[in-house]
């Protein structure tokens, strides 16, 4: 057997090894049979290593040393490699902060309830403070308390009909506060954040803040940020 042919099936059981690490990951993890820090070292291995199989295979198919086979392995395997290497860059562009407020000076806080549903959480429910608030604004300047025209009950409802529509599981919902709760979890690995939006009359206009929190891990690279932005622009454009 050629060398092309060893490096060809060196690349096959490469990328198998990184395509079943990868599709594994996030349900073994949502069933605590691995840990996180343990899937992310992991991680920090695959994705060099599916590089890899691509390189190998690459040269195995100019080569005809491989069929067409590689290229449908290639192509599945860059594929599911695209997303931890995006999620890798978007980390080292944003900072490490995993606590998100429009109001950083007083910030919507969580209510009994939501607290109760974070007993398990690895961060603390209070807000991540004045570091945090700095780096958010370097970071996220334009995350600020939305001021519409609209009446607190009409923004309150819209607001309460977004959430449903984005899946997320309410906590509570207080119209005579103005306050909702909810968590999102990721379809992948079942990260949950925490969410609470505050709507306040102000005079002849609705003052509307939002918090979005993670549950666990000291970044949560641009998520909850992300899902202020969207939110927020939404409410504003069907107001």
């Amino acid at each position: 057997m050629t060398i092309l042919r060893w490096l060809t099936r060196i690349g096959y059981l490469l990328a198998t090894l990184v395509l079943l690490f990868l599709l594994a990951s996030g349900p073994v993890y949502k069933l605590g049979w691995v840990g996180l820090g343990i899937i992310f070292q992991i991680l920090k291995l695959a994705v060099p290593a599916g590089l890899l199989a691509i390189v190998l295979l690459l040269i195995g198919r100019l080569s005809k040393a491989a069929g067409n086979r590689a290229v449908l392995v290639i192509v599945v395997l860059a594929a599911l490699l695209y997303l931890p290497v995006n999620q890798a860059l978007i980390a080292r562009s944003v900072p490490h902060i995993h606590d998100i407020s429009t109001d950083v000076t007083d910030p919507p806080r969580f209510s009994v309830a939501m607290v109760a549903a974070r007993k398990d959480a690895r961060n603390p429910p209070e807000y991540a403070g004045a570091e945090t608030a700095e780096l958010q604004h370097q970071a996220y300047p334009d995350i600020q308390t939305l001021r519409v025209a609209t009446p607190a009950a009409g923004v309150f409802d819209l607001a309460r009909e977004l959430v449903d529509q984005r899946g997320w599981d309410i906590v509570q919902a207080d119209p005579a506060n103005g306050i909702i709760e909810a968590s999102a979890t990721s379809w992948w690995f079942g990260f949950v954040d925490d969410i609470i939006i505050r709507i306040v009359p102000n005079g002849e206009q609705t003052m509307i803040d939002m918090r979005s929190k993670s549950r666990i891990g000291s970044s949560d690279i641009g998520a909850n940020a992300r899902r202020i932005r969207d939110f927020l622009q939404q409410l504003q454009q069907q107001l």
